[in-house]
This record gives structure tokens, sequence and C-alpha cells, in this order.
């Protein structure tokens, strides 16, 4: 496969480029998130206002560890982003909720981010966008497998190809930065030949 088809190099490319528009196009409120974790937070609890979301919920969906979830939360909860309120069963157990001001923004952030997903899938049928659903799955599941297996944390069968190392994950990694450069070069080369034109 050449360099330019990598998977793993196209997709951070789209990474890079839908939170570009993302900080183009969102509205920015005086409360509002500070980091995406922060974003994403908010949008779960958005998605699952009719049902309780406890702090466990978050380190789940998000993938995140309790200190994580316990330190993000302290500081959104701090900015008026949510309420942490106990429960009678068990005080050590809170619901988490956004507030009325972060809810009314995050409204408005919702109508920006379905935007972003119309103009993403535009050109596609709905089969196709299904099935880039499907696929961009399957892909993540890999992911986890493979940081799980990385980490020591999974068994892999003796039958399936090996995770690369620590040392040639570093040396993969180089190559990444490698070509990235080339590309922030090339970008600004062809931005001062056009400046000179």
């Amino acid at each position: 496969m050449k360099r330019e088809e990598r998977i793993s190099f196209l997709l951070r490319v789209i990474h890079n480029k839908i939170k570009d528009v993302i900080h183009k196009s969102v509205p920015k409120f005086e409360k509002g998130p500070k980091s995406q974790l922060q974003g994403g937070i908010l949008g779960y609890l958005y998605d699952h206002r009719a049902g309780p979301v406890y702090q466990r919920d978050l380190e789940k969906e998000f993938r995140i560890s309790r200190a994580t979830a316990t330190n993000t939360l302290q500081v959104m909860e701090r900015d008026g982003l949510i309420v942490r309120q106990a429960m009678d069963k068990d005080a050590r157990l809170k619901r988490i909720r956004m507030t009325e001001e972060a809810y009314a923004n995050h409204k408005e952030i919702e109508k920006h981010m379905s935007m972003l997903d119309r103009r993403l899938l535009e050109g596609m049928t709905e089969a196709e966008a299904e099935e880039l659903g499907r696929l961009l799955r399957i892909l993540l599941k890999n992911l986890e497998t493979a940081a799980e297996e990385l980490s020591g944390t999974a068994e892999t069968p003796e039958s399936t190809e090996k995770i690369p190392t620590a040392d040639s994950a570093e040396e993969i990694k180089s190559k990444s930065d490698k070509k990235e450069r080339e590309c922030i070069k090339d970008a600004q080369n062809t931005w001062s030949t056009n400046q000179r034109v």
C-alpha cells in the first residue's frame, strides 16, 4: 500500500479537518466546554437527558479513567456546565445533569453538528452512509483491540498477525510525523509560490 493511501493517515487528515470546521462554525458561548472531552460529555448528557447519567456511564462511554472523569466533572461543575446531585439511597452515587444555560447553549451546537453531519454525507446514498458507519465501527473496534494488546490487557491468538511492538510503533510514528512534516512543507511552498505570483 502506498503511503498516501494509508487509512490511518487519511483518518487523521479527516479528524483535523472536522476540528477546523467545528472551530470555525460552532457558536462560542461564555459558559462553554473548554475541551473536546467536555464537549463530548455535554453531548452525551444532552442525548441521555431523559434518564439518569452517572460518572461510571461517562467513564465507559468515553473510555476514560475514574480520575480523568472526576477531574473533568469537577471543572465542569465549577464552570457552571453541570450539576451533580447525590441520590437518596446512596450519597456516593451522584446523578449528573446539564445546567439550564449549558442545555440551551448545547441545543444550538447540536444544530451546527447536524449540519456538519449532513455536509459530510453529501453525495452518499442512505445505504452508503449506513455502510460507512458500519465500517467505521469495525475500525474503532480493531483499534480498541490493538490498544488492549499493546497495553498487555488482551490475549492474541498465535494464528493472528501480531501488533507492532513499542519499538516498531515508535518507528511507525516517526515515519508518520515525517510524512506530516513533508505535507506541511509542501503546503508552505505552495502558499509562498502563490504569494509571489
